[in-house]
């Protein structure tokens, strides 16, 4: 369980770094309340302004109580500390993550490179074949998502390529098969959810979908398999 203590201490902070970066591309970081423009750097789990208590941040404990159910099962399922702890860490970064690309459809550089930069110092420590096919496995899916977004510019996004390279690593570290199975599942997800909203009428045959939130989740479901 000592595995898990880097990615809790993340959690308090997710709030205040979705806040920071949920700004479109080539935009300034957001570092003011909208609306009495006090400095912002940490929010509390009810999501409100620490000044104005105007509400600035995704409902009240949902990240929060997101971020604790999937370190649980990730807990319940991996015994090996290393991989529990490099895993965990992708993933609390990872809800960051999936919650920008909700709010603005982007993926930050910091935040991609600093969950593959930590997963990958952590997993250094493991077996130098498994770590080696790791690498090999995040090098591929990266390679074969950012191949994507450049056939396919309006489907694919390069944050989503960059996103890859933690997800391939804790796929790779279990092996071949369920990296192509993770990936797979993640544009199943995805596929599902898009059908279900243009049936609501939600979006159109044009719209565009975040595809992060769908890789995450083909990548835990297959590590909680796979563990």
């Amino acid at each position: 369980m000592t595995g898990l203590l880097p990615a809790v201490l993340l959690i308090p902070a997710l709030r205040g770094v979705i806040f920071l970066h949920s700004v479109p591309s080539d935009t300034p970081w957001r570092q003011f309340c909208p609306k009495c423009y006090m400095s912002i750097r940490l929010i509390g789990p009810r999501g409100r302004c620490p000044h104005c208590q105007v509400a600035i941040s995704p409902f009240p404990y949902s990240v929060e109580l997101l971020a604790l159910a999937v370190l649980a099962l990730l807990a319940w399922r991996i015994s090996d500390p290393l991989a529990l702890a490099a895993i965990a860490w992708i993933s609390v970064l990872g809800i960051a993550l999936i919650c920008i690309d909700v709010a603005v459809h982007r993926l930050p550089d910091r935040l991609t490179f600093l969950a593959f930069g930590g997963g990958l110092l952590i997993l250094a420590f493991g077996d130098i074949n498994r770590v080696g096919r790791a690498l090999l496995c995040c090098l591929a899916l990266a390679s074969a998502y950012l191949l994507m977004s450049v056939v396919t510019p309006n489907g694919m996004g390069l944050g989503d390529g960059k996103f890859a390279l933690s997800l391939g690593l804790i796929l790779g570290w279990y092996g071949w098969g369920p990296t192509l199975y993770g990936a797979a599942l993640g544009f199943v997800f995805s596929g599902l959810f898009a059908i279900g909203m243009l049936l609501a009428q939600r979006i159109t045959m044009k719209g565009a979908i975040p595809h992060g939130p769908f890789m995450l989740l083909g990548t835990l479901v297959t590590v909680l398999m796979a563990a």
